[in-house]
């Protein structure tokens, strides 16, 4: 039978680099000791109860109908709040749209913007389904890569320098996820700048923000530069700040217009999103915002373990910003093998195999970041230093295979 192109545009590279994720969660299922720090979700943590209790109360209220296809007004007002709490830009709920998941909204995006003969800019290294959620549009990938000798920032002079006439989307995650890296105002200036002359859209991932210190997020992003308000687009959601991964609950932040063909779109796609879970969604944002501080603390102290454990590893090399942190900010801390006799795949097979410890290879993360791999600091302090134990174990085994 035949399929579509689409099918060949969601496959490849980026999706098999999760097989050795997979393998670790059937490898914990079936009862061995694995330690996965292959994702971004704090698995051992539990959602506040008082989200689940929204959730609960929501559900029998009979809130369990159809909904607004954008999502619920008093839900996108929060939002519109929080976003202009953070960043400084004014929106309102007309300005906001709700999605299964900032993943979901980021591909609605894409769809809106983008098809076949256009280019979208993204900064590299990326987050893995990024090709595939871009592509699908038909869309062609203009990858800008960054360098680890800077930190893993982008360089502003080789973003601008991709754009042409076929350009439509510049596609920006800070903080970075696998970097941590933090883009600044002074970043984004001559971005938004050429953005607005050139009418190309700027999509910014923005998952990991609520994850940096409070005096610092207002600093490090481009919504309240000049123009803005005409070509940004925000993603973000509840996901990494208040342990929500698997209740999906997302949204977008653009120009009324855009929200309009959004609308359209969802309207034909998922036709609103269950009630219990905005709700839910409503009292997270009403009531846990110190969930993001302590989750900031808890990934900062984790950072230092690993720093301390991996950092004088023979043939592992960590990327330090200049306060001497792996990652500036974000879940987790990115290490590359290029020194060691196997590939950054290899390593991660191998680690799992024989030590139980899922990592995620980075030749998911684009095609410079082939000898990369990519550590959560998404369990406890215990466990995560009894991985990078197990890590040095790791290492220290084949420079003694290398001996022989």
């Amino acid at each position: 039978m035949k399929f579509s192109k689409l099918t060949q545009r969601t496959a490849g590279d980026n999706v098999d680099a999760w097989a050795v994720h997979f393998d670790g969660l059937a490898r914990r299922e079936a009862g061995e000791d694995v330690i996965v720090l292959s994702i971004g979700e704090e698995i051992e943590e539990s959602t506040p109860p008082a989200i689940v209790e929204a959730a609960v109360r929501s559900l029998r209220d009979g809130r369990h109908h159809y909904t607004p296809v954008n999502g619920n007004d008093d839900l996108r007002r929060a939002v519109a709040r929080h976003h202009a709490e953070r960043t400084g830009q004014a929106v309102s709920a007309a300005n906001c749209a709700i999605f299964a998941g900032a993943q979901n909204a980021l591909f609605s995006l894409a769809q809106c913007l983008l098809e076949s003969g256009d280019e979208v800019i993204l900064s590299e290294p990326f987050y893995t389904t990024y090709p595939a959620t871009f592509s699908a549009s038909g869309a062609t990938l203009v990858c800008v890569p960054t360098k680890s000798e800077n930190g893993f920032h982008i360089d502003t002079d080789e973003i601008i320098a991709a754009i042409t006439p076929r350009t439509r989307a510049i596609v920006l995650n800070s903080p970075n996820n696998p970097t941590g890296a933090v883009y600044t105002r002074a970043h984004y200036e001559a971005i938004v700048r050429v953005c607005v002359q050139r009418e190309i859209w700027l999509i910014n991932d923005d998952v990991y923000q609520a994850l940096l210190p409070p005096a610092n997020r207002e600093r490090s992003n481009p919504f309240a530069l000049p123009g803005a308000e005409k070509v940004c687009v925000s993603v973000s959601s509840l996901s990494k700040s208040h342990h929500m991964t698997g209740w999906r609950l997302g949204w977008v932040i653009a120009p009324e217009t855009l929200i309009g063909h959004l609308y359209n779109l969802a309207f034909c796609m998922s036709y609103g999103l269950p009630a219990f879970i905005q709700d839910a969604a409503l009292t997270a944002l009403a009531e846990a915002n110190a969930m993001a501080e302590d989750t900031r603390d808890k990934l900062a102290r984790r950072r230092r373990i690993v720093l301390q454990q991996l950092g004088e590893l023979r043939g592992v090399r960590l990327f330090a910003d200049a306060a001497g942190a792996a990652a500036q900010s974000g879940m987790f801390v990115v290490f590359a093998v290029g020194d060691l006799p196997v590939s950054a795949r290899q390593f991660a097979r191998e680690l799992l195999r024989r030590h139980g410890v899922a990592l995620l290879p980075g030749d998911g993360f684009g095609a410079s970041c082939a000898d990369l791999l990519r550590l959560s600091l998404c369990v406890d302090e215990r466990r995560l230093a009894e991985a990078c134990r197990r890590i040095g174990e790791y290492v220290h085994s084949l420079h003694a295979a290398a001996r022989l």
